[in-house]
């Protein structure tokens, strides 16, 4: 893929960094020279110094034959002027990081995809953590109202040594979408017993997930 990324910030960076490793090809925009300058002795891209609501930057960049444009700053006046232009140039694929969460819904009524709030996220991902440890990721889905997580199952837990359905789980809050067990993927059937160690997906309800958590960890 082609990528246009706008801001050489700490998410500009990582994003850079990720899609460069894949073998994706990056051109970047950043305000600030000496980020430009860095970004180039880091990784194999092309920096360009400018302002990415700009037509002709974004046209210097290559947005004719761009794939997808990114924009990562923390401005969100920015990010929607840029991505505005980017539509007018017919980049297909935009994504935008949105700092206020009010401004979400103009970015999405322009068919961009859009990530809210990233620092609100990696602190809800935290406490997260902190309430469960035993929950290695997760996935918030319907504001809130559900979630996919990840659950290590272990040696004092009451599921140990019982199949799927022995354990009469609430199946109209909860669905057991996956277990990997010595790095192989398991998708569950009503005999599969569950072990100590194993890595358990699951789907619930909110109003489920403490009583899940408890079965699966003791």
């Amino acid at each position: 893929m082609y990528i246009i990324v706008v801001g050489a910030g700490r998410v500009g960076q990582s994003l850079i960094k990720i899609a460069t490793e894949r073998g994706h090809n990056v051109v970047v925009i950043d305000r600030d020279e000496n980020k430009c300058s860095e970004i180039v002795e880091k990784h194999d891209v092309i920096a360009i110094y400018g302002d990415s609501t700009i037509k002709t930057i974004l046209e210097d960049a290559g947005a004719q034959k761009a794939d997808a444009l990114v924009t990562t700053t923390n401005d969100d006046a920015v990010n929607l002027l840029t991505v505005l232009v980017a539509k007018e140039l017919g980049i297909k694929s935009l994504v935008s990081l949105v700092s206020q969460p009010d401004h979400a819904l103009m970015f999405r009524r322009m068919g961009v995809n859009v990530m809210e709030n990233p620092a609100q996220a990696v602190a809800e991902y935290l406490y997260r953590v902190l309430q469960r440890p035993s929950i290695r990721d997760f996935m918030s889905i319907g504001g809130g109202e559900a979630e996919i997580f990840e659950i290590v199952v272990t040696e004092r837990a009451a599921v140990v040594g019982r199949t799927l359905d022995e354990l009469k789980l609430p199946l109209k809050d909860t669905l057991i979408v996956a277990i990997t067990r010595d790095e192989e993927i398991i998708i569950p059937r009503g005999d599969t017993m569950i072990r100590d160690g194993d890595r358990v997906t699951v789907f619930a309800l909110a109003r489920r997930i403490e009583e899940i958590t408890k079965l699966f960890t003791g």
